[in-house]
Formats: C-alpha cells, sequence, structure tokens
C-alpha cells in the first residue's frame, strides 16, 4: 500500500503550525477527515484541506511534499511512524520527538529537535541555528534520540543539550556545544570559534581542530578512547564516515569554569 501523502498547493500566505499532523493522529481518517483538520496559519485555524492535496494511503508511511520552508513543527511531538518531508522544513521540526523516524529530504529550520526524546530525525540538507538546543526560558535541550545531518548546522548547535546524540557530516557554526549538559556531538567538517563554552558534561567530537577553543580547556594529550570504535559502528548505520575513522584523538578537557567533567576531541 502506498503512502498516505499531502502535497502543499502553493506557497501559503503565512506561517503554518503542523503540530498534530502525524501518523497516529491520522490512522483511520477517510480523506474527508484528514482534509477537515484544523491547521492554525498566521495565528488563524485554515482546514487542512485548503492548503494540501490529500492522497489516500498508510497513514503509518505519510508523505509531506512542500517546495516551501513556511511548514514549521513538522512532527511534533511523534511517537510512533515515520514521516518523510519531500522538500525544505520550517523552525521546530522534529520538536519534543519521542519515537518514530522523521525525515526531511531538504533543509531545516532554526531549533529543530529542540526537546527531542527519542526516535531519529535525519536531515538531508543543511539546518538552521539552534540545532538539537533548549528553546529560550527553557532550562534543557535535547534529552535522548539521534540527529543526522548531511549537510552543516548554523551556530549553537547541541546548546544546553542533555542526551542522545547529534551526527553532523558538513561544519558547524559557531558557539556549538555551548552548555552542553551531557550527550554527544560529531561535526565531521569542524566548526566556528569558541566551541565547548560553558560545557558540563557530554563530548564534543570534531573531524578537523576548531580556530580557537575557550581559554578554559586543558590540553590533556593525545589518547585512545576505545568507545570511539564503539560510537562509529553504531553511526555508521546512521550517516556512515562521520566519525573520523580512528581511536587515538587530541583531547581537551573542561570547560573548567563548569566542573571540567566534560572533554572536545579532535582527529589527530
Amino acid at each position: 500500500m502506498s503512502a498516505l501523502t499531502l502535497t502543499l498547493r502553493a506557497a501559503p500566505q503565512g506561517r503554518v503550525d503542523m503540530s498534530g499532523v502525524l501518523p497516529a493522529a491520522l490512522a483511520g481518517l477517510s480523506v474527508a477527515a484528514i482534509a477537515a483538520l484544523p491547521l492554525i496559519m498566521n495565528g488563524r485555524p485554515v482546514a487542512l484541506g485548503e492548503l494540501f492535496d490529500v492522497a489516500p494511503g498508510e497513514a503509518n508511511r505519510l508523505v509531506i511534499c512542500t517546495a516551501t520552508n513556511c511548514l514549521d513543527y513538522l512532527g511534533k511531538g511523534m511517537t510512533a511512524g515515520t514521516i518523510t518531508v519531500e522538500g525544505p522544513a520550517g523552525h521546530y521540526t522534529g520538536q519534543n520527538l519521542c519515537g518514530g523516524k522523521l525525515v526531511v529530504r531538504g533543509h531545516a529550520g532554526q531549533f529543530a529537535a529542540s526537546g527531542m526524546k527519542g526516535g531519529l530525525l535525519h536531515i538531508v540538507g543543511n539546518a538552521g541555528d539552534w540545532l538539537g538546543a533548549a528553546l529560550i526560558g527553557d532550562r534543557a535541550g535535547m534529552a535522548g534520540g539521534v540527529v543526522a545531518v548531511e549537510g552543516d548546522v548554523g551556530d549553537r548547535a547541541g546548546d544546553r543539550m542533555r542526551r542522545g546524540l547529534i551526527l553532523v557530516r558538513g561544519r558547524a557554526g559557531d558557539a556549538c556545544a555551548t552548555r552542553l549538559l551531557a550527550g554527544t556531538l560529531v561535526v565531521a567538517g569542524g566548526c566556528g570559534d569558541q566551541p565547548g563554552f560553558g560545557l558540563r558534561r557530554g563530548s564534543l567530537i570534531l573531524g578537523h581542530a576548531p580556530a580557537t577553543l575557550p581559554t578554559t580547556f586543558n590540553h590533556a594529550g593525545v589518547v585512545d578512547l576505545p568507545y570511539l570504535d564503539l560510537l562509529r559502528r553504531h553511526a555508521a548505520g546512521i550517516l556512515p564516515g562521520v566519525v573520523p575513522a580512528l581511536s587515538r584523538v587530541r583531547r581537551y578537557v573542561g570547560d573548567l569554569t563548569c566542573g571540567g567533567k566534560g572533554e572536545i576531541l579532535v582527529a589527530t
């Protein structure tokens, strides 16, 4: 059986909140019932059928086709099933994702994977600022699951991340892994300035040395870390080659102003 498919007819006249458009919520509904579901556009309700063509199919494999990045909160709170976004995604993609698989075959906006607790978010293009980070006013960001980004990510990736794994094949902007509480962030393409500032626990693994490190990190030498082999095998099934193919890395411990229990590992 083919997948249930929602195709955006034209660029909407504002941002569309896609909260609630999930495989579990659509299962068992007729095409007419799906078209009647309410969405929010620019703060006003609008029927899903006014924006999308609905093609019947298996709701557990939902496909959303879009040519614009005006769809926010895609996959918010999903617990099971698969959503594939054929095109760019807006902001807050995968917010509070708990299970299942969300694939974006394009770029994603800001705050993707904020509050994520489980499942897999796979972004084929680039991701904006604050990937996996805490929302403004929240105490912690991503708390579980796996995020894989095949392109680049913006500034502040992993800010206040509490748990989980972020894999980035491209490059990260400035201040990635700042205030990291725990978890692992791998950036194969290197990053901008001041990574790891305020890092408390967890690991930032870089494929290339950054231009600058905070002065509150100590160089702990070149070390052999066997757990990197386990991480590489795990990551190979998600984003092959993103973890450096070696176990000896240059290790920096810090941030010393926050207990010094975190680490930045740089491929040698």
